[in-house]
Formats: C-alpha cells, structure tokens, sequence
C-alpha cells in the first residue's frame, strides 16, 4: 500500500498513455484462444488507482448473445472468501470477536474436537475441519449434484457438522484448505450480528466502497442485473452447456460482482481509506502453525511471489464459473480476471497479464527467458517414470513413458502429456504455467516438487505392492462410519477388491500393505488388533483426512 506524490503521478499518466497500445495487443494475445462467440472472459489491470485496462471477451449470455463488458456480474466461487474473511476481521475490529475465540463459544452444539477450533484456524485453513463437499460425497447425499456441486442448504450443512465428532487432524497441526471452514465463519456473523452475512456485507464492506453491484447470494431467486450465464463443458471445442443452479449457502463462496466494482476493492487494499490500517494487517496476517511455522494463507488471502514480487491472491471455481484475483503491492498493481466458463485456465491469464504489465514497467529487469522444450534420449525420459504420492493432497499419481512421450497419468481422469525443459524438469502441454522440478536421490527414491503461481506441492515415489486375489478376501466386509451415518460394503468382484461410491463399484488398486487406492483419490488404511485381525479402516479423501470406518458384521 504505498502513497504518491504528483510528479510520479504525472510520470505514471504518460507512462501509460505510451503502453496502453502494447498492453492492449499482450491482452488480445494472452487471451487469443477464447472464442469471441462463445462464454468469456473478463481482465481488468488496475495501476495506481486506475482502471489502465479492461478487456472483456466472449458471450455474457448464449441464448440471446449478449457480449461481456466490465459491468457484468460473474460467480466469485471460492474468491469470495476474503469478502467473508473481511466481515470476520470487521468484527474482531468492534471488540465483538477475538481470533482466539473457540467455536464452543457460539456454537454448543458443536463436539468438543471442533468447539475446539479457534476463529484464527478457521480464517487460516488450519482447523483440521473436514470439506463438507467430501463428505456429502461419501455420504452420497441428494444435495451433492452430478458436478459434485453443493444444492443443499445450511440447515443440510449444520446438520452434517454436528455429527463429526473428529477432525482430518489435530488443530494447528496442519494447513489444509477446507471449505466448511468458511461457511462456519458465515453462519459465526449471522449468530453474533443476528444478520445474515449477506445482509452484514452489504452494510458494512459494500456499500461503504460503493460496489454497488456486489452481492452475497442467499436466495437462488434474486434477479441481479447483468448476471452471466455460466457454461460447462468437456473441452474448449464441445458442445456448451448451460449451468445455472448457486446454492444458497455462502460463506465459502456465493459472491457475485464484476471488473467495475471489483476495482473499488482492490483501489482499498492499495489505499486504504474506508477501513484502517489494523484492517488490512489482520487480512494478511499468515496462518501460523503449532510449532511457529508460518504458512502462506492469511484471512482468504494466499500471500506468495511472482517475478520476484510479493503476490497477494486468491482463485475460485465452480461449475460454470472461474476466478482470480491478483494483487501487487509494491508495485500498487492489480489484476481481476473473470470468467464464466472453467475450460480455460483463467489463473494462466491472470498472471501472464500481471508479467506483461511488470515487465512494461520494468523493462530492464525482465524476468528470466522462459525455458524452451528439449529433446531427452529413452533412457533419460525413463528416468521420470515411477508411482508418485502427493503428500498435500494425498493423490496418487504416475508418469508413464508411452511412444517416447512422458505422460501425467490421473486413476481418476485423463492424462496430460509432459513436455521436457531440462533433464530434472517438465511442464504439461496444456498447463505450460505448471512446472514439475525433480529430484533424483536415487534409482529408487524420486520425489517432485510442483509449482504453480504460489501452490506448491510435493511428491514422493512410492512402489505399488501386490496382494493375491485369495488374500483379497479378508478386506471383504461391511464397514461403518457413525458420524456419516454411511455403510460401505467392500466386496470382491472379478478378482478385484471394489468401493462402492456415485452408484458404482470401482476397483481399489494395492499401494502398499494394507493401503489401497480408488478412483486416485480415496486411500483406504486398514487397521488391524492385536491378533492381526481387520478391523476397520481409516479413509482420506480430497480434504477430509482419518475418516474411521469400522467393521461389522
């Protein structure tokens, strides 16, 4: 957040007056894939309060192809959460709420693990909390959609919560993104403000920053002028398909705004003038661990570095709808990028026009020359092949050498081929942003770290055990979680051990001793007593970790 004096204002004016055009043509090409006929995008740049670029293009709306301009109104998704996180820092400001304070404190009906939680730990990810949307999932609830989209309501989410008697892991032992996290803090200013969080954000963040247009969604019915449609879709060239439906639990998502408004917000984090200084520092504070570690997310904030600058930035995706916002402040720089379509990486966008504007700026100080693809001999593209487990994620995955191309092998998806840069680096063909550094200890031992704009992940190699077929049979058996209210029959069929899960039975693949994978996603970990008898099984899905199923006859 920096001040200006005139003459560097002057200075800026002229600047960009002579880089509007060449900004202008590095939009159009950052964004040359989008089909001007169909769903769009649109990317505001802001610059020292000022709105030097606002490109929009595509259809707002297919049926009666309405264009996309800066006024429209696109789904936030999940880059709602700082809207949430603001309300929260707001109350704290009042002397209303503490960071401190345990959900116990409004929320008795909570169990004692999650009365526990702390609103820091909620703001930061650290709660150990489980994802509602995995466990409705698992749960194969009615308000889980086709899209693994919430329909249900929050009488359906509290009801879901106030069963789960334990958590992925403990409190402030670990960072890992939950969405129940912020639906939590939702309902916490409805119960403090008896308002609801839509209500509380529209007198207290909207409209004093005059964003007009900005909503949390709570009634699916609300008209909102200049709404975009959103669209779904296996592929950019696929047939469209509109989807409409937004739930009306927000707190974790449920903002609707656009590129004008959008920039009032961003004009207040690099100058603030409606809320304070104390304001903002809360906003980004970094979530700190147990043990004193710092980590990257702040209050629906993530707090990273892009071409040597700090990135203040925060992504969101639902069906139909795709988000990023992307601020520097060093630089007094922002970039909104919206859309309302989700085959198009939108992130790729956002940052591609935050490096064209930088180095406009900058252009001594260029970033690095990108890395151009190599040509890697058999034997030096065989040395990537092996079985990865993403430790954040808990995702299994392999690289695979097929026709001397490398491959990016997903259980539960497509595959994605991997270009070579170097002999311990690769990036996939369709996500060019991503990089994949290796690290080779040993012929047996290879581990990954992944970087995408500010995410990073990490990797090990691991080797697949295999389990006889008649040895399959003492994992046959039905199991049960209380707090689920879910019974999992796993049974043998065709010789293979299957998980029952979206009305199908999918086979589980062997990782090691009594650890199994389906789908790529979900782990299951048998436990066994004394006697070496089965007993149960602990199963991790995307972020819900420890879920106890025990066995019964």
């Amino acid at each position: 957040m920096k001040y200006l004096t005139p003459v560097f204002v002057l200075f800026f004016s002229i600047a960009v007056t002579g880089q509007a055009l060449n900004l202008t043509k590095v939009i159009d090409s950052i964004i040359a894939e989008v089909d001007p006929n169909g769903p769009g995008v649109a990317i505001g740049i802001l610059k020292e309060g000022t709105l030097i670029s606002s490109k929009c293009k595509g259809m707002s709306n297919l049926d009666y192809n309405i264009p996309i301009d800066a006024s429209t109104n696109f789904r936030l998704s999940s880059s709602s959460k700082q809207f949430t996180a603001a309300c929260i820092i707001l109350l704290i400001e009042k002397g209303q709420l503490r960071m401190e304070d345990p959900l116990s404190k409004f929320f008795p009906e909570f169990s004692k693990d999650l009365g526990n939680v702390t609103v820091a730990q909620l703001l930061n990810h650290t709660s150990g909390i489980r994802d509602y949307m995995s466990l409705l999932t698992l749960k194969g609830s009615h308000t889980m959609d086709f899209f693994n989209n919430f329909i249900g309501t929050d009488e359906d989410l509290l009801a879901l919560i106030q069963k789960q008697n334990s958590l992925s892991f403990k409190s402030g032992s670990q960072h890992d993104y939950s969405n129940t996290n912020y639906w939590i803090l939702g309902q916490l200013v409805q119960r403090i403000t008896e308002k609801s969080l839509g209500t509380y954000a529209k007198e207290n963040l909207f409209e004093p920053l005059g964003m007009k247009n900005t909503f949390f969604i709570e009634n699916t019915g609300r008209v909102i002028p200049k709404r975009a449609s959103g669209y779904i879709s296996e592929c950019p060239d696929c047939e469209r398909m509109e989807y409409s439906y937004q739930s009306t639990a927000v707190g974790d998502g449920g903002v609707v705004s656009n590129i004008n408004d959008l920039t009032k917000w961003e004009n207040e984090f690099h100058d603030p003038k409606v809320f304070s200084i104390a304001f903002w520092n809360l906003m980004l504070r970094k979530g700190e661990l147990n043990n004193g570690k710092k980590i990257e997310y702040a209050s629906g904030l993530i707090i990273g570095e892009l071409e040597g600058q700090e990135m203040i930035s925060h992504s969101g995706q639902n069906p139909g709808f795709s988000s990023d916002l992307v601020r520097f402040p060093d630089s007094n720089l922002s970039i909104v990028a919206l859309a309302n379509q989700n085959w198009y990486d939108i992130r790729s966008y956002a940052f591609s026009a935050a490096k064209a504007i930088l180095n406009l700026e900058n252009p001594k100080s260029k970033s690095p020359a990108k890395k151009e693809p190599i040509t890697l001999s058999t034997e030096e593209l065989s040395r990537f092949c092996e079985d990865y487990h993403f430790l954040e994620t808990n995702e299994y995955r392999s690289i695979q050498l097929q026709d001397e191309q490398l491959f990016y092998v997903r259980t539960n998806g497509p595959s994605s081929k991997l270009i070579p840069l170097s002999n311990s680096t690769l990036t996939f063909e369709d996500r060019p942003n991503v990089i994949l550094h290796f690290n080779f200890e040993s012929r047996d031992k290879k581990s990954i770290l992944l970087k995408d704009g500010t995410i990073r992940m990490n990797a090990n190699s691991y080797k697949k055990t295999v389990v006889k077929t008649e040895e399959l049979m003492e994992y046959s058996s039905m199991y049960v979680n209380e707090e689920l209210e879910k019974r999992i029959a796993l049974e043998i069929i065709d010789k293979k051990l299957v998980f029952p899960i979206f009305g199908q039975k999918f086979p589980v693949e062997p990782l090691t001793k009594d650890t199994f994978l389906a789908m790529g996603m979900f782990t299951l970990k048998f436990k066994r007593n004394d006697k070496g008898n089965i007993v149960g099984f602990h199963l991790d899905a995307p972020r819900a970790k420890n879920i106890e199923f025990k066995k019964t006859n």
